[in-house]
């Protein structure tokens, strides 16, 4: 290694790390020297210079208003700063050209990734510099007056870095509590005495080590505006008003800007076109008041707009929200930052509009065409038809598409022939990303060769799957989403058993998406207004989610409403008032299944599109059931024949809990394989657990 640069044999991280610091080092003490230079001139007019760190003489005092007299006439004095030199430009030019064919890359250029200016890495520099050397602590406790080594603060770093007066006050920013050093955690300071310290991985960083800066700072790359790139707009947000206000905040003519509409309607994609790849300061989260102010002062001092998120506020629902919310506004109102709003929920503060130039752009949910538009947008190969079935299939908004595409293009780099994931495999990738806490959501894993019913009932379950596909693009197609009721419901009525859970499965099979099992006793809450909150969420979930809602013994959530007697009853109606409400507004696939259709609110029955009964099953369904309940890998010791054990009274629960029974007498007597008295016993302790007399071929024994 010569002057510092790696050789051409072994190039390493440490050697190139190590070869920068070297280089930037170097700019760094002919700062420090130049600063140490007009420290000592100072100290040299004292008669006992060596007291200077222990207590200010009068001849010291006098010196500091003398010195302090000739800044107010001349200006502070400014040294060389840190910048490299011709020299020190070439030799790290070298050192960044033998980084490259190696594949790796420099600290330095690292940190440029993420936003960090030169300044701001000088600034870096000097205050790692003691974890780097020691002797730098040294020398800093040396520019304080003090005996014992120290760290850098602000005052000392404009000190040793300005050159100018503009470029001090650069310096300051960029030392401050507002800088990006300090607001993206590169740097942390003690409230005490401001001494200004490297966070946890800096130092590493700088040696070289395999650091992931992203872990530093909390950001993957400089802000940005949100939404994806090459995302077209929402439907219904004509593409002149948006280019309209672009230009219009981009000259001041506007300085804040409202998106509202919830997120599945896309205000990250319009928010994205509207500041046209400028750089942002964002401030989001449940304490988005809290740090409003920090990242208002930071787009100042950035010249960038802020982007204000409310969602996680105005979706809480908890106490104080709406002060929250009046807090935001107040600040917004207050300040002359260009500001970009963001929310579920307009925030019409009458200040906010007085005070500023307001406009706002109004989003409704994302429908069937926004949909395929993403689609299509995503994926250009994609035939038409295509498209519009996997935008009926998944309710996934512009963003979650251009996720699906990210995981395709990411699959195409791993995945052989013949193992690449479907489109539709993805897509519920992208689906699942939610979980609910008040449902189950599971893959169905059975189709409807494993659903036995008559053909009728088996043709309207089949039914409900292709309605479900098909209603999206008919409705857009000929508007008759102006009738209401977006989505697809059905109600399964039958005895226990007879296969109205499977039958939700096979639906979610036949739609390709996942199936969402409502838990009841986590649904329904003792306390007022619980429930109907409840209720929206899972709504909201299943919808998000692209899933099929299914709600198993609906009738204890759905029952009829009856006369107000008592305060609970008043209530009680309240919840299966709103559950009419938000049946007829979703807009995805809900199923109910009720063992008494009776015990529905009648209410209810206008509002299903398809309502199928599922009788007990006739002897020929149940010798289906018994061949598909005894198949492999169901061992028996001889062939069973289903003809005759179709005699008995049994539903298909009921069937393959008596062939589970089977299989623990079997294994309870050592023996791998059920045999034809296994089943009978099993299929008498099965009625007894029906509460059902025996028929004569199990009381008897005999084969039926």
């Amino acid at each position: 290694m010569a002057d510092g640069i790696p050789g051409t044999l072994a190039v390493t991280r440490g050697d190139l790390a190590e070869a920068e610091l070297r280089i930037r080092l170097g700019a760094l003490t002919r700062a420090l020297r130049a600063a140490v230079a007009r420290r000592d001139r100072l100290r040299s007019g004292l008669s006992r210079p060596e007291l200077g760190p222990l207590a200010v003489i009068a001849q010291h005092a006098d010196l500091l208003l003398t010195e302090a007299e000739a800044h107010a006439r001349a200006g502070y004095a400014r040294g060389p700063g840190a910048a490299l030199d011709d020299t020190e430009s070439a030799r790290l030019a070298q050192v960044r050209e033998r980084a490259a064919d190696a594949g790796l890359q420099l600290p330095g250029d690292l940190l440029a990734t993420f936003g960090l200016t030169d300044l701001d890495r000088q600034v870096l520099l000097l205050c790692a510099a003691p974890d780097l050397d020691p002797l730098y602590a040294t020398l800093y406790g040396h520019l304080h007056d003090l005996r014992t080594p120290c760290a850098i603060t602000p005052a000392l770093a404009v000190d040793v870095l300005a050159t100018t007066a503009d470029h001090a006050r650069l310096v300051a920013e960029a030392c401050g509590h507002f800088g990006r050093l300090q607001s993206e955690n590169w740097l942390v300071t003690s409230s005490s005495d401001s001494q200004l310290q490297p966070a946890p991985g800096v130092v590493e960083l700088l040696r070289g080590s395999p650091i992931d800066a992203a872990l530093i700072t909390g950001h993957t790359s400089p802000d940005s505006p949100p939404g994806a790139t090459g995302v077209p707009l929402p439907g219904g947000v004509p593409a002149q008003t948006v280019a309209a206000l672009a230009e219009a905040f981009a000259d001041g003519r506007l300085d804040a800007v409202g998106i509202w509409g919830p997120p599945a309607a896309g205000p990250s994609t319009v928010v994205g076109s509207l500041l046209g790849g400028r750089p942002v300061i964002r401030v989001e989260g449940e304490d988005v008041a809290d740090g409003l102010e920090h990242a208002l002062q930071r787009a100042a001092l950035a010249g960038c707009p802020c982007v204000a998120d409310l969602t996680a506020v105005q979706q809480a629902e908890r106490p104080g929200s709406t002060a929250l919310i009046a807090a935001v506004a107040a600040t917004l109102a207050r300040t002359r930052v260009p500001v970009v709003i963001m929310g579920p929920v307009p925030m019409r503060s009458a200040a906010l509009m007085t005070r500023r130039r307001y406009a706002e752009i109004c989003l409704s949910a994302a429908g069937f065409a926004d949909r395929r538009a993403a689609w299509a947008s995503a994926f250009g190969w994609l035939p038409p038809a295509v498209a519009e079935d996997l935008a009926a299939r998944f309710r996934l908004p512009a963003p979650d598409v251009a996720a699906v595409a990210a995981l395709d293009r990411a699959a195409s780099g791993w995945a052989g022939p013949g193992h690449r994931p479907s489109l539709e495999h993805l897509a519920g990738l992208v689906s699942r990303g939610r979980s609910s806490w008040l449902a189950a959501v599971r893959s169905p894993e059975r189709d409807r060769s494993a659903l036995v019913l008559p053909d009728a009932e088996l043709t309207q379950v089949i039914e409900v799957a292709e309605a479900a596909r098909a209603w999206p693009r008919v409705a857009d197609a000929w508007q008759l989403g102006r009738f209401g009721n977006p989505g697809v419901t059905a109600l399964f009525a039958g005895d226990p058993g007879t296969g109205k859970t499977l039958a939700a499965e096979v639906i979610a099979a036949e739609i390709g998406v996942d199936l969402m099992v409502v838990d009841l006793s986590r649904l329904v809450s003792k306390w007022i207004g619980e429930t109907e909150k409840h209720l929206d969420a899972v709504f909201g979930e299943a919808e998000a989610a692209s899933c099929v809602l299914f709600f198993d013994e609906a009738d204890s959530i759905f029952g009829q409403r009856g006369e107000v007697s008592r305060g609970a009853d008043r209530y009680a109606n309240l919840e299966v008032g709103y559950l009419l409400q938000r049946l007829e507004s979703h807009q995805g696939v809900v199923i109910l299944a009720s063992n008494l259709r009776d015990n529905l609110d009648p209410a209810f029955s206008r509002r299903f599109h398809h309502i199928v009964h599922f009788p007990r099953p006739e002897p020929e369904q149940r010798r289906q059931l018994w061949r598909l309940a005894l198949a492999p890998p169901v061992c028996t010791s001889a062939p069973v024949d289903a003809d005759q054990l179709a005699v008995l009274d049994l539903t298909g629960a009921g069937i393959a809990a008596v062939v589970r029974g089977a299989a623990l007498i079997a294994h309870a007597a050592g023996r791998d394989a059920i045999d034809h008295e296994d089943l009978l016993s099993a299929a008498r302790r099965q009625f007894r657990r029906e509460a059902r007399l025996l028929p004569r071929e199990l009381l008897t024994g005999a084969t039926p």
